[in-house]
């Protein structure tokens, strides 16, 4: 399956980059795509589903989207149904999400629940003959399938924590989708499931798993359904360097260490010229400046908004002021 993924102008660059990231963290057969130019959306309270099935086929034809790929639209305007998504019944492969006032159902980042729902509306499509009969495979009463009707907008929370489908709506996913296509979303919804409940802090208890860098210099940590810690290449070169010396670096001594993080920094990105590279680093091991502190504070915040504060702490650049800096988990 193939979607592109469109935000109406009334939704932030962070959230859509964020959403997209989520559908991306896992490579499988699936491909998700951002298009970033905000679309216009009509001047009114409640937008109609026609209003938002129009915009998501003129964008299909505007961006030349192939037939056999979704098309979706990310809004915050409430929509006449007060639905958190649908799909086109006219053009089965479009469909909009609702992106705004999530933090009265859930408690957590709007870009989970708005992720979830467009895998959901993507695997509803292969469950029904047309998608006029959607509405007829809902369950009324939640079970913990993701096609859950949620006439009570706060039980959405009970299928998000299972992030799973139903013996019944298997049934019919499978006749319609391939198995490696099927398995992927199942790694995505698990994925998900995994970063509400650390969002909720309901998986404090939990000890530390190991982190792991890809051969692309991802940081994920698989035991959290491959859970991928994302940072800038600048962030990201400072993390890979204290991965390497567990006993812990002071930050005055970076600048020893300057060639080391030079090398990294150049593995890992393909941002500016040569000689942009290096200025960034000096100004990252220069202890007459902020560059480094800075970095890690941003480390942290990955962190804390994947894991909750309690379990990140295993995992951020730490130390007290004057004293080594180190990793906890590698101490």
């Amino acid at each position: 399956m193939k979607a592109s993924l469109f935000r109406g102008e009334d939704v932030n660059t962070e959230t859509f980059e964020s959403v997209l990231q989520l559908l991306q963290a896992i490579s499988g057969m699936n491909t998700f795509v951002g298009q970033r130019d905000p679309l216009p959306l009509p001047d009114k309270r409640v937008l109609l589903w026609s209003d938002l099935f129009e915009i998501c086929q003129t964008a299909r034809k505007k961006n030349d989207i192939e037939a056999d790929s979704f098309v979706f639209i990310l809004t915050e305007k409430p929509n006449e149904n007060n639905f958190f998504g649908y799909l086109d019944p006219e053009h089965p492969r479009n469909g909009f999400i609702h992106a705004g006032d999530w933090e009265r159902f859930i408690h957590c980042p709007t870009e989970l629940p708005v992720a979830y729902h467009i895998l959901a509306l993507m695997v509803q499509h292969y469950m029904v003959q047309k998608e006029g009969d959607l509405v007829h495979i809902l369950h009324q009463e939640p079970v913990g399938c993701v096609n859950d009707f949620c006439r009570n907008k706060r039980e959405v929370i009970l299928k998000m924590r299972t992030a799973d489908i139903c013996p019944s709506c298997m049934e019919r996913l499978v006749q319609k989708l391939n198995p490696p296509e099927t398995n992927h979303v199942f790694e995505l919804l698990e994925s998900l499931r995994i970063k509400m409940l650390f969002a909720q802090n309901m998986r404090q208890h939990i000890e530390p798993s190991p982190l792991v860098v890809t051969s692309e210099n991802n940081l994920v940590i698989p035991a959290y359904g491959n859970l991928e810690i994302r940072m800038t290449p600048l962030e990201k070169t400072l993390y890979l360097f204290y991965m390497r010396y567990p006993e812990g670096i002071h930050l005055t001594s970076l600048v020893e260490y300057k060639s080391e993080l030079q090398e990294i920094y150049a593995n890992i990105s393909s941002l500016g010229s040569l000689e942009e590279m290096r200025q960034s680093i000096d100004d990252m091991c220069n202890a007459l400046n902020n560059s480094s502190s800075e970095k890690m504070a941003k480390i942290k915040g990955h962190f804390e908004k994947a894991l909750g504060k309690e379990l990140a702490k295993h995992y951020y650049i730490q130390g007290k002021r004057g004293e080594r800096k180190r990793i906890g988990l590698l101490s």
